[in-house]
């Protein structure tokens, strides 16, 4: 019977998953057959992804609520921060998991729409780094030189995708990250559980493990092996490791009350990111830990007996306690001390690691510092200080001082010389001079014209810079002025970016109306000729006409005069009465009138007259009014008179207008006739054609 029992039990245990699958098949249909399906099953079992309406959705892009919800998931996170003042509604499904994750320190700021919003890979990436502490704090960035779009990656992730690079967490295809695409829901899963396969119990974990291990809760592990990694989720606060080998382990508790290393452990990298609680990391009896990382988190960390400290989280307080060969800091604001009988052979402060401060009690054989706005202090003794930063504080004993201080154009700045305006066809020059920099310095010069780089030079401080000259096309409708740019830049022995510019404005006189006349006459003279060309509807004249500046072209070069200071044009071809005003020794267009001309058989008829009287109730007959009225070409009956009304009536009898309708007078709208008898003087020159 007990037997039976087992081969049962057995059994079961065998179709457990493919039951488990099946059953997930039916309720998501949506990841059977996907290529990330085993992963979903994982997913769904862990508890780390719920359905929507009946879909996984694998193929979709992952939003930043639904990264920081699985993430916080997979971690057990249960503190939270107030995010009561962020605007966030409290009615969000994923408000609390975002709380979690501030207090968790995975985001910093909130921001409902980007919340919303699909992430890309690179801030996908940088997200799985900062929450599963794989962040190195010197990391290999030349393993993104490989990739053709590794330029794309920002500043802020730079280090974070480096270090999963050199990993073989990330590897890119076609020779690109693609980091400014979207990540799906599988890959992001996918990326998880490259990282960490398995998730389980303290109570459950035995043997040795391959891939890597999330463990839940407090835990006293011994003769265990962890081949890729063991993690401790927020809810470890009490950590034992004896006789434990692990290529990497990580807590990332909440707060850790305790936790002690001894027997033969030996841990490659052990990475303390807890939120609270003040920890000593120094193994005991046969104990092994290479690299100590001291990430994200709160708390201060004493640490001795290590080969190498690592300070990747920001505002942390660090005590080196034993001897110990390196300590290198990436992070911010952080406060390192080294007591009065500990030894430690090279300290670095990255680039990274702004407002570093270094209080040393005991020895440090050599130090280089690379960060802004850090100090080393203390009545310990510095063997030799390499300094590549002037803002550097230094008190305390030291021997060798190597100045490798690269001020670049740092204090720098450009003087532009430039002319107040520029006649129209004559080369603009201009000169720039560099002020406050070290002699010597070679850096790139870059000129702009409105934004558009126009030359490129290498320049050094002490030598004549590269001046600007250049010739403007020129054109009738171009700018009146133009803005000049030049911009210095430097790359320092550090591989930061120094940029200084200085720019100005240049006014752009151009030719006169005479000079764009003479260019374009010939084009004008023949695109303007005689008789109709529309189809007789008021929405062809609407759409087409001359350019204004067509019209004073043609105008001008016929050499028309006026007695008055006015002069019209009644265009037949389009069905214009073009009105123009003498300004200085040219005319300039003042106004464009739709009108109606003379109908096929009694058309206007072409040539040159002169407004010769104005009759202000206009005329009326049996059949119609139509007022004012001023009349052209002698004392004939041509005239402009509004359209047609019902005998001494304002009803109109006929609207039409905009093709040729009249019996030769021309049609216009009331308030164009009536600037026309307002202002045009009897005698005014008279242009049909």
């Amino acid at each position: 019977m007990k037997k039976t029992c087992i081969f049962v039990l057995a059994i079961i245990l065998l179709l457990l998953p493919i039951m488990t699958s099946n059953s997930l098949f039916d309720e998501f249909r949506d990841i059977r057959g996907h290529w990330a399906e085993e992963v979903f099953v994982w997913a769904h079992l862990d508890g780390l992804i719920g359905g929507i309406e009946g879909n996984l959705h694998p193929d979709a892009n992952v939003t930043m609520a639904q990264a920081l919800t699985i993430l916080c998931r997979i971690l057990d996170a249960e503190m939270a921060a107030d995010i009561s003042d962020t605007g966030l509604p409290s009615g969000k499904w994923y408000y609390d998991y975002v709380a979690k994750a501030v207090h968790l320190g995975l985001i910093a700021s909130v921001d409902e729409a980007a919340l919303d919003s699909p992430l890309s890979r690179q801030d996908a990436f940088a997200l799985l780094a900062e929450a599963f502490q794989l962040v190195e704090a010197d990391p290999d960035m030349s393993v993104l030189d490989v990739f053709s779009d590794s330029k794309n990656i920002s500043d802020k992730n730079r280090q974070a995708i480096a270090s999963l690079v050199s990993q073989g967490i990330v590897a890119g295809y076609s020779g690109k990250l693609d980091v400014d695409g979207n990540l799906s829901r599988a890959t992001f899963l996918t990326v998880i559980y490259r990282v960490v396969r398995d998730i389980r119990p303290s109570s459950n974990v035995n043997g040795d493990y391959e891939r890597g291990v999330l463990i839940q809760g407090s835990a006293s592990l011994s003769g265990i092996s962890f081949g890729g990694g063991v993690w401790f989720d927020c809810g470890a606060s009490d950590i034992g490791l004896t006789n434990v080998r692990a290529e990497r382990a990580v807590v990332r508790s909440h707060r850790l009350d305790s936790f002690a290393i001894d027997g033969a452990t030996h841990i490659g990298r052990l990475t303390i990111a807890s939120q609270s609680g003040d920890i000593a990391v120094s193994p005991g009896g046969d104990a092994v830990v290479e690299t100590v990382v001291i990430g994200s988190g709160d708390g201060a960390i004493s640490v001795g007996g290590v080969g190498t400290v690592e300070i990747t989280g920001n505002g942390r307080n660090v005590a080196i306690t034993d001897n110990v060969d390196l300590v290198v800091v990436s992070g911010r604001d952080n406060t390192l001390h080294i007591l009065v009988d500990a030894q430690v052979d090279k300290i670095e402060l990255l680039t990274n690691a702004r407002g570093s401060n270094v209080i040393t009690e005991g020895n440090i054989d050599e130090m280089e510092i690379r960060s802004l706005s850090s100090a080393v202090i203390g009545g310990g003794y510095v063997g030799t200080m390499v300094l590549n930063r002037s803002d550097t504080k230094i008190d305390v004993k030291h021997g060798n001082i190597v100045d490798n201080v690269d001020l670049g154009l740092t204090g720098a700045s450009i003087r532009l010389t430039i002319p107040e305006s520029l006649p129209a066809g004559n080369t603009l020059n201009v000169r720039a001079a560099i002020d406050n920099a070290v002699p010597g310095v070679v850096f790139g010069l870059t000129w702009y014209i409105d934004d558009v780089a126009v030359l490129d030079a290498s320049a050094t401080v002490g030598e004549a810079l590269a001046a600007l000259a250049h010739k403007f096309e020129y054109s009738r409708e171009m700018p009146d002025s133009a803005r000049i740019k030049v911009v210095a830049k430097y790359v320092t022995a550090l591989g930061e970016q120094q940029e200084i510019y200085a720019e100005g404005k240049v006014k752009l006189e151009n030719y006169g109306a005479k000079h764009w006349a003479q260019l374009d006459t010939p084009r004008v003279l023949e695109k303007v000729t005689l008789g109709y060309k529309g189809d007789f509807t008021l929405e062809w004249a609407l759409a087409n006409d001359l350019e204004d500046y067509e019209k004073e072209v043609w105008v001008n070069a016929k050499g028309y005069t006026s007695t008055s200071e006015y002069l019209l044009w009644i265009n037949l071809a389009y069905q214009r009465v073009n009105i123009f005003i003498r300004s200085e020794d040219a005319w300039e267009l003042i106004r464009t009138c739709v009108v109606g001309t003379g109908a096929p058989g009694s058309g206007t008829p072409p040539g040159v007259w002169t407004t010769s009287f104005k009759q202000e109730h206009g005329w009326t007959t049996g059949t119609y009014t139509v007022k004012p009225v001023v009349r052209f070409r002698d004392i004939s009956g041509y005239a402009f008179h509004s359209r047609l009304y019902l005998p001494g009536t304002t009803t109109l009898q006929d609207p039409s207008i905009g093709f040729p309708i009249s019996r030769g007078c021309i049609r216009m709208y009331d308030e164009d006739i009536q600037f026309i008898f307002d202002y045009i003087p009897n005698g005014t020159t008279v242009v049909v054609h």
